[in-house]
C-alpha cells in the first residue's frame, strides 16, 4: 500500500511539473496576431518557400479569412506569387484564367470545381482581389491561382477538348468514349470502370504527350497540358484500388502536383497552399501530402496546423437526396485539448512557432485536437476530436479562440 502510494505521489509531481513546463512554454512562445496575421515571423526563416496553411475543418470561415489575409500579406510583403487550393488541379485552371485575363468569373470558376464547401464569399473575396492586384502588374508579378488535388475528371476532359486544335489532334470515336467514361466514373466512382480506364487512359496519354510536345506552342501551355494528362491518370490511380490504398496515392498525387506547379511557374517560386490539416500533416507514419512534402523539400515546406476552441462551422447534410448547407455550432473545446489549453493559457488569436526550439515533452506525444471531417454535419460525421503528435506533424499552429462559420456564395 505504502508503495503504490509512493508511486501515485511521484506521477502526480511529475504530471504536475510536465504541465507547469507545458503552462510557462506557452505563455512564452504564443504570438498574438498582429497586422502581419503572424506571417512576419515566418518571413525570418529565409529557407521557406512552401507554406501549408491548414484548417480543422472545411467549414469555418475564421480559418480562411486569416489564410487569405496571411496571403494577401506575403505577397505584398514577401514575394509570394502562387495560391493554391485542394480542389483539383485541372478544374482550377479555370479560375487562374479568370485571376490572369479575366476570363469568366470568381463564382464561375468556384462552381467549376464541383465542391461545395468552396463555394463561399471568402474564396469569391480572395479570387476579385488577386484579379484586381493582376490589373497593373507585369506578367512575371502577378499571382496565380491553382488547385492540387485530382479527385475530379471534368475539368481534364474539357480542357482536351478545348486543345484539340492548338494540338492538331481529333479524338477518334473510341477515344471520345473514353472521356465519356472518365465522366462517368467522377460520379459513379465505380471501381471496375477505373481499372477498365486505366489501360485505354494510358495508351491515349502516350498519342497526346507527344502530340503536345510537338505543338507549335509556348512552354506553359505544354507544361499545362502534360499535367492535366497525368491528374487524369492521378484521378483513376485514386479510384481503382482499396480506399486505403486510393488516399495514400492522392496524398503522394497532391505533393506531386505541387512539384508541377514549381515546374510551370519557376523553382524558386513561392507558394502558399490551403488544405485540410490531414492533408497537410508531416507526420512520417500517416504518409500524407505534408509528408511527402517535407520529404521532397525539407525546411523549404513549413505546415501550419489550425486549432480553435469554439464557434460556428458550415456543415452539410443531404435531405431528400438535395445537399443542404447549414451552420452548426460546436461546443467549447473539453479539458485536456490542444483548444482547451490554449484558450485557458492565452485565450486570444495567437501563432506558436514549433522549429528550432526546445520544446515541451507534452507537444511530443499524442493530443486530441480538433478534426472536423470534410462530411461534418452528416449522420456519422460529427467527430470533433483526433490524436495527433503535434510536434511531429505541423511546424506551427494558428489558433482562432472562436470562429464564425464561411458564407455560402
Amino acid at each position: 500500500m505504502k508503495f503504490i502510494l509512493i508511486t501515485l505521489v511521484l506521477i502526480t509531481h511529475f504530471s504536475n511539473a510536465q504541465s507547469n513546463s507545458v503552462k510557462d512554454w506557452v505563455k512564452a512562445n504564443a504570438i498574438r496576431m498582429e497586422q502581419s496575421f503572424g506571417m512576419r515571423f515566418l518571413t525570418e526563416k529565409n529557407d521557406i518557400q512552401i507554406i501549408g496553411f491548414g484548417e480543422a475543418s472545411h467549414g469555418q470561415g475564421s480559418f480562411f479569412k486569416h489564410k487569405i489575409n496571411s496571403f494577401k500579406w506575403l505577397v505584398q510583403n514577401a514575394g509570394y506569387l502562387i495560391f493554391v487550393l485542394e480542389a483539383g488541379f485541372n478544374e482550377s485552371l479555370k479560375i487562374n484564367q479568370y485571376v490572369l485575363y479575366g476570363e469568366g468569373s470568381a463564382t464561375e470558376g468556384l462552381k467549376y470545381l464541383n465542391y461545395g464547401v468552396w463555394q463561399i464569399e471568402e474564396f469569391v473575396e480572395l479570387i476579385e482581389w488577386m484579379r484586381t492586384y493582376n490589373k497593373d502588374k507585369s506578367l512575371h508579378e502577378q499571382v496565380k491561382f491553382y488547385g492540387f488535388d485530382c479527385q475530379m475528371s471534368k475539368g481534364g476532359v474539357d480542357y482536351l477538348k478545348s486543345i484539340q486544335g492548338r494540338m492538331d489532334y481529333n479524338f477518334n470515336d473510341a477515344e471520345l468514349l473514353l472521356l465519356e467514361d472518365l465522366e462517368k466514373l467522377q460520379s459513379s466512382r465505380d471501381k471496375r470502370l477505373a481499372k477498365n480506364i486505366t489501360p485505354r487512359l494510358l495508351s491515349l496519354s502516350i498519342k497526346l504527350e507527344q502530340k503536345i510536345l510537338e505543338a507549335n506552342q509556348d512552354e506553359t501551355f505544354k507544361k499545362t497540358s502534360l499535367t492535366v494528362l497525368k491528374n487524369l491518370q492521378y484521378f483513376c490511380d485514386t479510384e481503382r484500388n482499396n480506399e486505403k490504398i486510393n488516399a495514400l496515392n492522392r496524398a503522394k498525387y497532391m505533393a506531386e502536383n505541387i512539384g508541377h506547379i514549381l515546374e510551370m511557374e519557376g523553382k524558386v517560386k513561392k507558394i502558399a497552399f490551403s488544405a485540410h490539416n490531414g492533408h497537410l500533416t508531416k507526420y512520417a507514419k500517416q504518409k500524407e501530402t505534408g509528408y511527402w512534402l517535407k520529404k521532397i523539400y525539407g525546411q523549404r515546406y513549413y505546415a501550419i496546423g489550425y486549432e480553435f476552441h469554439q464557434g460556428n462551422t458550415l456543415g452539410f447534410d443531404f435531405i431528400d437526396n438535395e445537399l443542404v448547407f447549414r451552420e452548426i455550432t460546436i461546443e467549447p473545446s473539453k479539458y485536456g485539448t490542444l483548444g482547451f489549453l490554449l484558450s485557458t493559457l492565452v485565450g486570444q488569436d495567437c501563432y506558436i512557432d514549433l522549429v528550432g526550439k526546445s520544446i515541451p515533452e507534452w507537444f511530443n506525444q499524442k493530443q486530441l485536437c480538433s478534426d472536423l471531417l470534410g462530411c461534418y454535419g452528416q449522420k456519422g460525421c460529427n467527430q470533433r476530436y483526433t490524436k495527433v503528435i503535434i510536434a511531429e506533424s505541423y511546424d506551427g499552429i494558428i489558433y482562432i479562440d472562436k470562429t464564425e462559420a464561411a458564407n455560402k456564395m
